[in-house]
Order: C-alpha cells, then structure tokens, then sequence
C-alpha cells in the first residue's frame, strides 16, 4: 500500500462523517422544550469542521447559543478549561450550569474540575453493582425532569 493511501483513506473517513446527522430517538423534541427554558451549548472533542458539519445536517446547530471544539480552542476534555471556554461564551458561572455527558469518566471529571454539576446519559445501562453519578439517564426523556 502506498503512503499516500492512508491519508486518503483517512480524509475520506472524516468527509463522510461530516456528512452524517445522525440522532438519538426524542433529541429533536428534548431541545424543542429545552431551547425555551435554559442556553445550551454544545462541547466537543472533536473536530471542528465534522462537529459543525454534523449539527448543521441534523438541522441541531440552531439550538445551541454556542458550539465549543476541543480543536477551536485548544483544550480537550478532561481539561476543564473547554468547559470554561463555553462557560464565558454564554456569561454563566458554572455553579448555574449542568453539563449532561455520555462519558462518566471524561465528561463527569471536566464537570467537577470545572465546578459544574454533571448528568451521565448512560446510553449502555449500567452494569449492575457499579456506581453512578447522582445524576443518570439512560434516555433523553429523562433529562428534564433532573435538571
């Protein structure tokens, strides 16, 4: 295979991907009601393009008062100095804000680093005997009634 192979491969991938809005059952609905009542953000670690490509072919991207990319400024969750970034965009002390997150480890340590409270949408079902955060989810439906 040839060097340039790879590269190619790789550059393809993340166009692809770019082009793919793919969402979870109730999100459309949950950021209806949500949009009214509180700011929302979005934080990634991701790449800037794909993320904003992405919330732009689910029709997302108008929820969201700002979008924050660990490749946009620079810091990667755990860091919570991402969170800060979103934080700052929307004028909001981190006492006021909830940072709902998929990963308990990464996204609940930038949350508590950063001051924040934390929501694990746990999409896999917690194994049982494990310990979660005070505040889970296992389906979007549920997030209102904990914030």
């Amino acid at each position: 295979m040839a060097r340039a192979e790879p590269r190619r491969l790789a550059a393809s991938f993340i166009s692809e991907l770019s082009l793919r809005g793919d969402l979870f059952p109730g999100c459309r609905a949950l950021l209806r009601a949500l949009a009214p009542r509180f700011q929302l953000a979005i934080v990634t670690n991701g790449i800037d393009r794909v993320q904003r490509s992405r919330l732009r072919v689910s029709r997302l991207d108008g929820f969201f008062g700002t979008i924050v990319t660990s490749e946009g400024c620079g810091f990667a969750k755990p860091d919570p100095r991402i969170l800060g970034v979103a934080l700052e965009a929307l004028d909001v002390a981190p006492r006021e804000a909830v940072y709902v997150g998929d990963d308990v480890r990464v996204d609940g340590l930038a949350a508590r680093r950063a001051g924040m409270g934390f929501v694990w949408m746990d999409r896999a079902g917690l194994p049982a005997g494990s310990r979660a955060p005070r505040r889970r989810i296992v389906h979007l439906s549920e997030l209102p009634a904990v914030l």
